[in-house]
């Protein structure tokens, strides 16, 4: 992809390009290379490591085959993310091989599991699950609920909820927040968090195919 002034701006995918074409702001130049009809805020440098035409294969073995996209902060923390570094994401998305890949994300589980210790959210998904459970069985199937056991679940949603059972049955459904959601609320630093993850990969992949300017531009966050 080239600016309108014909300066090398960076390689992109051919659906990143036809996104530009099917919208009239860029025109071919040749089979493969086109020009923005604009000028962007991409003019400006972008960081050494767009520049480069990257190699597909594992960033980590150098395996061609059976490869994978690897979203460095993974997909469920990214959609949480403000637009700005959501549409920023194409450098934490790097080609591994299904080996590699699986033995990583054994890795990245670990470090989801100790952020829901962090920010106190571990047992927030079957906490959530479970109320929905009691909710659902004693609207639908309380006449068929045991004395003691009905006793039991009321009292839990009473003071789960802080409110009479009877105000808690009027809603027809209950819709929690995951606890990815709740924990990317209380995120302060975005940025932080990205390097954080960019910095684990590193860790624990140990990428051997990976080039120098990905290392040199992790603290690089916001690109123009």
């Amino acid at each position: 992809m080239y600016s309108i002034e014909d300066k090398f701006l960076a390689h992109v995918d051919t659906k990143r390009m036809n996104w530009y074409l099917d919208r009239d702001l860029g025109t071919m130049i040749n089979d493969k290379d086109f020009k923005l009809t604009f000028k962007s805020k991409s003019d400006k440098s972008r960081g050494k490591y767009y520049m480069l035409e990257l190699e597909n294969k594992c960033v980590v073995c150098g395996e061609e085959k059976n490869l994978t996209k690897h979203h460095v902060v993974p997909t469920q923390y990214r959609k949480f993310l403000p637009f700005k570094y959501k549409s920023k994401s194409s450098f934490d998305v790097l080609g591994l091989c299904d080996e590699c890949h699986h033995k990583y994300e054994i890795e990245a589980d670990n470090l989801k599991e100790q952020l829901l210790i962090k920010y106190d959210l571990v047992n927030h998904d079957k906490t959530m699950c479970r109320i929905k459970s009691l909710h659902t069985t004693l609207n639908k199937h309380s006449d068929y609920i045991p004395d003691e056991k009905r006793s039991e679940m009321v009292e839990y949603l009473e003071e789960f909820f802080d409110t009479d059972i009877e105000d808690i049955l009027q809603v027809d459904e209950f819709e929690f927040e995951s606890s990815t959601e709740l924990m990317m609320k209380q995120i302060d630093d975005y940025e932080e968090f990205i390097i954080m993850w960019r910095k684990h990969f590193i860790e624990y992949a140990k990428p051997e195919h990976l080039p120098q300017e990905w290392f040199d531009e992790i603290n690089l966050v916001l690109r123009p």
